[in-house]
């Protein structure tokens, strides 16, 4: 009877700890005097979002609408942990842009003692993601990303063969892109030859095996704890696979060193302040973590929505047609600049189905706002909501409804600066943006330059997303019917 009585006082006291630990928690915005959302035991401003009943990007928007024009910015909670969610687009600008020194963190987890791959440019922070930030600053050059343009429209070919299977047919055009930005990964971030990356392709959908959500939140809240015990965020099979196929490739390159060049690869290899080995893998793998599923979903959503709007689809052909008949069907650095409407139709896509809802920053210095009594704390994290901005009625009118349009250069320097923020920007953006942006167009041009697309049976209108991904991706595989149209 001791025993249960005081197993009852000791469970009490835990469960007394636990709450007081959760309050206290919850309470950091109202200590610190921050306008906040009020929030949910727990679950703080993301009630939901774990679970899958709605998603990340409508949590943040709905904060977003409730709150912009009342301060700068607010306090969030995700789940415990407490983030500066930003309202104001000319705070967006000086954390992007005027003063990004102050946030050149994004707080993510890395253990490149224990998980090499880790060590890339997405998941790095201070003096490391510094040195390896200038170092790939000298690969990712305008120059460079147009000697890779060659490889990249060769790759783009298969597209072509692909769709000669079919006509008038329904289509996975889910997969059909796949296939292609596997490839284009495949090739020029991890220096494979030939077409058959079976392999790859179930790696690359699979390195997130054993991936639990409880484990990386406690990672990013306790880093120092999680390298102790040697957490690891992705599965060692693929680890090693990734890892095995660049050192392979590397040996490769160098035996024969007069090769055209064709791959991130190389370029890497023979920079000016070469990367070891090993670091370069990480950086393929950073490639792959950050740029195949938005480069998929964002391919989809473009398709998607040309379907469901033939006369956009028919303007965008006719483009690609006259300007191929222009350059000798080649296409080539001169040709993708000339695409001003298909680039449109691709900045619209981004701005309408943004693939990374949310921008991560933790700020590395206090920040006090010009002008204001407002403080950005040394260690404070930060989240800049991309898709809300993009849907802001007040910025982009009637946000719901897909307009190229919009991306005319007129209208385009009639919104406020850092209005249009897909692949971030400044110090922490997309360091691969101009490469992801000519794949993109390569893609599309494939895709459209000899065939139309139009919805079927099994499209999915509206577009309905997949809750259960922070990224913003199609719930289920996008289908349309295709046919061959010169």
């Amino acid at each position: 009877m001791e025993l249960m009585h005081r197993a009852l006082l000791t469970a009490l006291g835990a469960l007394s700890l636990f709450y007081a630990l959760v309050k206290f928690s919850l309470g950091y915005w109202k200590r610190r005097g921050i306008l906040h959302e009020k929030p949910k035991f727990l679950w703080g401003n993301i009630k939901g979002v774990v679970g899958g009943k709605r998603h990340a990007q409508d949590a943040l928007l709905a904060v977003y609408a409730d709150y912009k024009g009342r301060a700068p910015f607010v306090g969030f909670y995700a789940c415990l942990k407490p983030f500066i969610l930003v309202l104001d687009l000319k705070l967006v600008h000086q954390i992007v842009f005027t003063d990004a020194g102050h946030f050149t963190s994004r707080g993510l987890y890395s253990n490149s003692g224990g998980e090499p791959l880790s060590a890339n440019l997405l998941q790095l922070d201070g003096h490391k993601w510094r040195s390896l930030h200038a170092k790939s600053a000298e690969v990712f050059t305008a120059t460079n990303m147009q000697k890779l343009l060659p490889r990249l429209a060769q790759i783009s070919t298969r597209i072509q063969s692909d769709l000669g299977k079919i006509n008038q047919q329904t289509c996975n055009i889910s997969e059909l892109v796949g296939a292609y930005n596997v490839d284009v990964m495949a090739s020029m971030a991890f220096g494979l030859g030939g077409q058959d990356h079976q392999e790859f392709a179930k790696w690359s959908s699979n390195y997130w095996a054993g991936f639990k959500l409880w484990q990386a939140y406690l990672a990013l809240e306790f880093p120092l704890i999680a390298r102790l015990l040697q957490y690891k965020s992705y599965a060692a099979p693929a680890m090693a696979y990734f890892q095995k196929v660049v050192l392979s490739q590397l040996q490769e390159h160098r035996r024969r060193d007069c090769q055209p060049l064709q791959t991130l690869l190389q370029l890497y290899s023979n920079a000016d302040h070469p990367l070891g080995d090993v670091d370069i893998a990480a950086q393929a793998f950073g490639f792959l973590v950050a740029g195949l599923g938005p480069l998929n979903a964002t391919l989809g959503f473009c398709l998607h929505e040309l379907a469901r709007h033939p006369e956009l689809q028919d303007r965008t052909r006719l483009e690609i047609k006259k300007t191929l008949e222009k350059h000798g069907g080649q296409v080539t650095p001169e040709f993708l600049r000339e695409l001003r409407y298909t680039k449109q139709v691709l900045n619209e896509t981004l701005r309408l189905h943004t693939p990374h809802p949310f921008l991560l920053r933790r700020a590395t210095k206090e920040f006090e706002l010009p002008g204001s009594v407002f403080v950005i704390a040394r260690g404070n994290n930060v989240l800049i909501p991309t898709a809300a901005i993009h849907r802001d009625p007040e910025i982009y009118p009637d946000p719901e409804r897909f307009d190229p349009d919009r991306f005319e250069e007129e209208a385009k320097r009639s919104r406020p600066p850092a209005a249009f923020l897909p692949f971030g920007d400044g110090l922490r953006g997309c360091i691969a943006a101009r490469f992801a942006e000519q794949q993109l167009l390569v893609g599309l041009v494939a895709l459209l330059r000899e065939h139309r697309y139009a919805p079927c049976a099994e499209t999915t209108i509206p577009m309905a997303y997949d809750n259960r991904r922070l990224l913003l991706m199609p719930k289920s595989d996008i289908k349309l019917s295709v046919e061959w149209k010169d």
